[in-house]
């Protein structure tokens, strides 16, 4: 970390990044260590991600406090992909081509679940940004409640309503292009 901060000419900037990496490296580590399932691989995460974000730091003093964190977190996230893609351990796959399907179940189960799949992510994108922005945080993200209100500077009695909301509107969404379930 003492190399990372050499590499900022202001004290102040130093400051900034050594207090983000104080306050949010074991929530980084663990979403890296998520996806990586190494720890000195999900350790290297973190530190590339401050490595970008020293680079950036001009967009980090720009972010309300609050969001911050939750910047750093996707960011992090993108690094372990990043990380995971290269390595090869998982192809890259497009979403479209993503199967969903339990080989257990009945041909008619897997083309009804391709279905919802399909209708929920029409339907997901039919949404005004702020919707689809508290459901990437909770379920693209898995952010809590508590951090998705710290991100949008809002109660976290006001987030469930968010998602409350959004997750209707996805129903009737997906309602008016014909799905029952």
């Amino acid at each position: 970390m003492l190399f990372l901060l050499l590499m900022l000419d202001s004290e102040s900037d130093r400051a900034l990044i050594g207090e983000l990496f104080m306050l949010n490296y074991h929530r980084m580590k663990n979403a890296a260590l998520r996806i990586l399932h190494e720890e000195a691989a999900a350790e290297d995460a973190v530190q590339d991600t401050f490595v970008r974000c020293i680079k950036k730091i001009d967009t980090l003093k720009e972010l309300p406090e609050h969001a911050r964190s939750v910047y750093l977190l996707t960011a992090v996230r993108h690094a372990s992909l990043d990380k995971l893609r290269k390595s090869g351990a998982h192809p890259s796959v497009p979403i479209e081509q993503v199967e969903l399907t339990d080989e257990s179940a009945s041909v008619e189960e897997r083309v009804e679940k391709r279905l919802t799949v399909e209708t929920v992510k029409d339907a997901f994108t039919k949404l005004p940004e702020s919707q689809q922005e508290v459901l990437r945080y909770k379920y693209l993200l898995e952010l809590k409640d508590g951090e998705i209100a710290k991100a949008l500077g809002v109660s976290k009695a006001t987030v469930r309503v968010y998602l409350m909301r959004a997750r209707r509107a996805v129903l009737a969404l997906c309602k008016e292009d014909g799905y029952a379930g």
